[in-house]
């Protein structure tokens, strides 16, 4: 064995609303995968192909999981996850931008819904994040420590 690590790549996609430079809410999906993920809620999005270009990877996987043409992103956060059973970086870009109506269009999701910060942290609490790695995520948002207990801040 070389002791290199061979991981999968992702693309995922945080579509937010925001108002006066602030962002009040993110799209959050919840998966339907029959493992430890079953009912969880994550970002759409999803594996690149290989040969596929990152940003194609992620606009496909957005438009297949809900029904969306991305217009506007930006990279938001890389994270490796590589010492997994199955390692995967994961690239998370900002979307300000799109075109379409949000639907669930993939057998991959249960639903789709807006969550504010309140919400995010609520979903900390009761473990129904599909990966631990979202809060690092969140924070690129400014969403981060005591804000995630279930209160918005005053």
């Amino acid at each position: 064995m070389n002791g290199r690590v061979k991981a999968t790549v992702s693309a995922h996609a945080m579509l937010v609303e925001q108002e006066a430079g602030v962002v009040g809410r993110v799209l959050m999906v919840r998966l339907a995968y029959k493992d430890h993920r079953w009912r969880k809620w994550s970002f759409p999005g999803g594996f690149v192909d290989e040969g596929e270009p990152l940003e194609a990877a992620l606009r496909r996987e957005v438009l297949e999981e809900i029904g969306v043409r991305l217009q506007q992103w930006e990279r938001a956060a890389v994270i490796p996850l590589l010492d997994q059973e199955y390692p995967n970086i994961s690239f998370i870009f900002l979307c300000h931008d799109w075109e379409g109506e949000i639907q669930c269009c993939s057998h991959e999701l249960l639903e789709a819904t807006w969550i504010d910060q309140a919400a995010f942290g609520r979903m900390v609490q009761e473990g129904s994040l599909a990966y631990p790695c979202m809060m690092q995520q969140m924070a690129c948002l400014g969403w981060q420590g005591s804000h995630l207990d279930g209160e918005v801040p005053a």
